[in-house]
């Protein structure tokens, strides 16, 4: 297989190219670039340990988006989640002159725009490490697999789901819309398929790999300190994903997997920062070092209000919308992630935006750099990501049980959770009341965190800035104050790049 960075670029399905030595037995006095995959294969499954490179820079890639980052809001999974977030009503960016306003605004969608270009590339860059780490390891029929092998095809099939699921739902609608819509080209270990593969078959990927990957990886538990993807992270997006082909029973099961990955947060863990894998509920994520740092690259140079980055000192600020903010009880710690908290700054920062137009309740405290709450014992900006966590999970659940008519078990979830957030809180409603406050309770729990805007076009909702105090003022001018997550606006065109080399793709079905 070779890879390259364009997907027309192609496979060669019985060659590997393979650029570090792995055993003398590939010495040769005429060495060629390519080698047979099944000498690669053989080899690699004796010693299971050379495929781990492989696995690292997957995980990397997805981190920080590797040779495909090409600005500083192009940080990896981290940018694409805030991105999205910002095409919904729960992030107010009310000075929007800078980096991700144009997300905000809803015109960063074009083929020869960067977030496009980006986005593609660096999900297609992990995909394609995974094909390199599935080819390597996986077994033949009836062969058996060690344990470390295992672990990272788990880890390659769940990740190469979690991409094409990414990217099904950013380059078309929802599954629900219209599963014979035009998708995104499909790339295995196996089979190339350079056109837009229909969303329909692109699920059918996903489902049969989050299945292999679950499998792969049930029964090991954590393998490396949350950084791998382990059986709680699989199950998390194996969730994620039927709760979008409507298969609800088993969404509920596989969150509740999920769960089990963790504990739930105490107050204090929630007012931590969310900047370690420490935190009890975090399942899955990245820890930054200096080395991988991309300093004001990076998300919490975005987010983070009292830092040296673009989110802090620079002055764009991101903030949690009014009308959400008002929506939490005053008696719920989440309430404490919003509002300037001198306790915080600090750096001295000076919000003088803010105190002009009436903003510093708006602030968000719920991200802080771990160089700040270390008291800088930490490097700044080394933060660790957080992929998913168990907080989130308990509302999953909670949704799929009340959509698949279990009421019962959907309030138990949710008032279980809520009760350490708000020890005063207790919820009785029934019907459609409890499905609003699932849905409101998991967009105040989940706020910036990356799950709105895939939420939002899986129930087909419509977005509205309008009740909100705090957004921008031009977003009028860009008629994005009250649309539909169905919007043609909120998914992506092809890359200019991808449709200058794959004849597969032409001008009229990227209009689809």
């Amino acid at each position: 297989m070779k890879l390259e960075r364009y997907l027309y670029s192609g496979i060669a399905a019985a060659t590997l190219l393979f650029v570090t030595a792995c055993s003398e037995d590939y010495l040769n006095a005429e060495p060629n670039a390519y080698l047979e995959e099944e000498a690669v294969s053989d080899v690699m499954k004796e010693d299971p340990s050379q495929v781990a490179a492989y696995v690292t820079g997957a995980y990397m890639d997805l981190y920080c988006g590797d040779k495909y980052w090409m600005s500083h809001d192009d940080f990896g999974l981290p940018a694409i989640k805030l991105a999205t977030d910002l095409f919904c009503e729960d992030i107010a960016y009310t000075n929007d002159a800078h980096f991700f306003c144009y997300d905000y605004q809803l015109d960063n969608r074009l083929g020869n725009y960067r977030r496009t270009s980006s986005t593609w590339n660096q999900l297609y860059s992990v995909i394609d490490k995974t094909n390199t780490i599935i080819t390597m390891l996986k077994p033949t029929e009836g062969e058996n697999v060690q344990e470390s092998a295992a672990i990272m095809l788990g880890e390659a099939y769940s990740l190469r789901a979690y991409c094409y699921f990414w990217l099904v739902n950013l380059w078309q609608h929802p599954y629900s819309v219209n599963a014979e819509a035009l998708g995104v080209p499909l790339k295995t270990e196996e089979v190339y398929r350079q056109e837009r593969v229909p969303v329909g078959e692109v699920y059918a990927q996903i489902l049969e790999d989050i299945e292999l990957g679950y499998n792969y990886l049930k029964d090991k538990g954590y393998h490396n300190q949350k950084i791998g993807l382990s059986e709680y992270a699989s199950a998390a997006i194996y969730a994620n994903i039927l709760m979008f082909t409507g298969d609800y029973e088993n969404a509920a099961r596989y969150a509740e997997e999920a769960i089990k990955g963790g504990s739930l947060n105490s107050q204090n863990d929630m007012l931590s920062g969310f900047n370690s894998l420490d935190m009890p509920e975090a399942i899955w994520g990245y820890n930054v070092t200096e080395e991988t740092t991309g300093y004001y690259a990076s998300l919490f140079s975005h987010i983070d209000s009292y830092m040296i980055g673009y989110g802090g000192q620079v002055g764009f600020r991101k903030m949690i919308a009014s009308d959400l903010y008002d929506k939490i009880a005053d008696t719920d710690v989440r309430k404490q992630w919003f509002g300037l908290n001198s306790n915080n700054n600090l750096l001295g920062i000076v919000y003088e935006f803010e105190a002009a137009y009436g903003l510093e309740k708006y602030i968000q405290n719920k991200y802080r750099d771990v160089y700040l709450t270390s008291m800088g014992a930490a490097s700044p900006f080394t933060s660790a990501i957080i992929y998913f966590r168990t907080g989130e999970m308990y509302f999953v659940a909670a949704e799929a049980y009340y959509l698949a008519g279990n009421e019962t078990r959907a309030m138990e979830l949710l008032n279980e959770i809520m009760t350490t957030r708000n020890p005063e809180y207790s919820f009785s409603g029934t019907g459609q009341v409890l499905y609003d406050e699932i849905c409101l309770q998991k967009r105040i729990e989940t706020w910036m965190e990356g799950s709105r805007c895939l939420d939002a076009k899986r129930r087909g909702e419509t977005i509205d800035r309008s009740k909100s105090s705090n957004h921008a003022a031009d977003l009028e001018h860009f008629n994005a104050i009250t649309y539909s997550a169905h919007d043609y606006r909120m998914i992506y065109r092809i890359p200019q790049k991808e449709l200058e080399n794959n004849p597969a793709i032409t001008a009229d079905s990227d209009n689809q």
